[in-house]
């Protein structure tokens, strides 16, 4: 099982090349990008003709040796922030990728501070003698001392 998993992650930790006209470039890219036709699909998934129609600009962009991100910045472009499925890390956009991470580090520090308030009461409270009493009285009248006579084989 370790190897399955070991193979899977050396062949998904492989990146797309990033120059050239190859079809494993073209789908790399094209995945980057929302089909405007279909709802939650990229365009390298879809066969809408308006996702047909990006690879083949995405094709031709790359035989002129276009970059990536030059293919990417050419749609954003065109047809707005909205067509690239991974949000821009800068301005308005990085709110994506920064409100989140604050979330949680926000959330963890609240919990510690909250665990750390509970371990310290804790250690503050002790019973005093009369309710160390009054829960003797009650379990003394709850239990009636144990002896052989209430054992049964």
């Amino acid at each position: 099982m370790a190897v399955v998993v070991l193979v899977a992650v050396v062949l998904g930790a492989r990146s797309a090349p990033k120059t050239g006209a190859s079809d494993e470039r073209l789908f790399a890219i094209a995945g980057r990008l929302k089909c405007l036709q279909c709802v939650g699909e990229s365009v390298a998934a879809s066969q809408a003709p308006l996702a047909v129609q990006f690879r083949q600009e995405i094709r031709d962009r790359m035989e002129q040796g276009s970059t990536d991100d030059e293919i990417l910045n050419f749609f954003a472009q065109r047809y707005g922030q909205e067509v690239l499925l991974t949000p821009p890390s800068s301005g308005v956009g990085g709110l994506v990728w920064v409100i989140p991470v604050v979330a949680v580090a926000a959330a963890a520090l609240l919990l510690g501070a909250t665990f750390r308030r509970w371990s310290t009461e804790r250690d503050h409270r002790h019973a005093s003698a009369d309710d160390v009493a009054i829960v003797a009285d009650a379990l003394s009248s709850t239990h009636p001392p144990s002896g052989d006579a209430d054992v049964e084989a």
